[in-house]
């Protein structure tokens, strides 16, 4: 096999993925100079935003192909079409990064601030207009590289489909950031949402169907799969993103920002109603629950406020609480990939990749 499947996100398809990225980028730098040479620079302060992250969606765009029908004789067009949406989430953390008014990425300087600095003295307008445009660049740049790779119908309405999802998840988490109701599908009852299922909505807009269910059906798509293997592939990519989510919630709160490259606390701080917060707002006392408040969405929190907030998620179980969700999710996910006429290769190679996109430490 091309990749291992015991190693889904290893040294060998991260290469692949990256060497079509770097083509990529270099391609649309070029495009940038003959426009305007100046404004390579802002191509080159995006690169990194690229090519170095962690390449979860390309990989699971690949594994859901093997899955279906093994490994494409021609993989090129494959690992072309799996990389593009990198370039999609590159834009999308450009626009995160500025709607948070975060630092860092990564251990760098996030988009808006990097660009910002560029001038003596720094210009923050300039930032925020670089990190809005530099992320349409990109989106758009995604959306060209996939293009190249010749979609069909099928594929077309399945990665429209992902893009869709994730700009209305984008959306769903400002507008409840700002406090405004949220309501669920048009088809519901269109009762207001508790705030648990906004973060559930959020969730399935912004990681599960973006993250995990779309990148997998994607790749089967490709692959030609039966109404029974996408089923399945969605029956595996539904708790499985739920169990991603979380992770990076407890990442955000409990995370080393020496590894994580962002600060602790910062979820904290912008009010966001994450899975150990929600747990603990419902297991802690009185008095610690009106601690927590003080500091959810008070950007202004002292260091000593989130170190207290943090003590009572771990303190009141809402820490543990949020592990054993995490566990049960990842059980559900692996036992939807049996007996649902996937092959050997790539029921190994998803196990191999659930199991990494949950057990780490960024």
């Amino acid at each position: 096999m091309l990749f291992d499947a015991s190693d889904p996100l290893g040294p060998r398809f991260r290469d692949a993925i990256e060497t079509e990225l770097t083509a990529a980028m270099a391609a649309r730098r070029a495009d940038v100079a003959a426009c305007d040479g100046a404004l390579t620079t802002a191509v080159d302060l995006l690169t990194p935003l690229v090519i170095d992250g962690k390449h979860v969606r390309p990989a699971f765009v690949w594994w859901g192909h093997v899955a279906v029908a093994g490994e494409p004789s021609e993989p090129g067009r494959l690992l072309r079409l799996a990389a593009s949406l990198d370039l999609l989430h590159a834009g999308l953390l450009a626009h995160d990064d500025l709607i948070d008014d975060a630092d860092t990425r990564r251990g760098r300087p996030s988009t808006h601030k990097a660009i910002e600095a560029l001038p003596s003295p720094a210009n923050p307008p300039l930032g925020q207009a670089g990190a809005l445009i530099g992320g349409a660049w990109l989106m758009q740049w995604s959306q060209q590289m996939a293009d190249e790779c010749g979609l069909s119908d099928d594929t077309r309405a399945v990665l429209d489909d992902l893009r869709s999802r994730v700009l209305t998840g984008q959306m769903a988490d400002a507008w409840a950031a700002a406090g405004l109701p949220l309501r669920g599908p048009s088809s519901s009852n269109q009762t207001l949402l508790s705030p648990a299922a906004i973060v559930a909505e959020i969730g399935e807009f912004k990681t599960t169907s973006y993250t995990i269910t779309g990148p997998l059906q994607l790749g089967a798509t490709v692959a030609g799969a039966n109404a029974r293997q996408l089923a399945a592939l969605h029956d595996f990519g539904r708790p499985l993103g739920r169990a991603y989510q979380a992770r990076d919630d407890m990442l955000g709160i409990f995370g080393d920002p020496a590894v994580t490259g962002k600060p602790v606390g910062d979820d904290l701080r912008q009010g966001k109603l994450t899975m150990p917060v929600q747990a603990a707002l419902a297991m802690a006392s009185p008095s610690d629950v009106a601690t927590l408040k003080a500091v959810l969405g008070d950007r202004m929190a002292s260091p000593d406020e989130v170190a207290a907030a943090i003590r009572i998620i771990a303190d009141c179980g809402a820490a543990d609480h949020t592990e054993r969700s995490i566990a049960d999710d990842l059980a559900d996910a692996l036992a939807a990939l049996a007996d649902a006429g996937l092959t050997a290769d790539g029921v190994a190679g998803l196990t191999a990749l659930a199991k990494t996109c949950i057990e780490r430490d960024h």
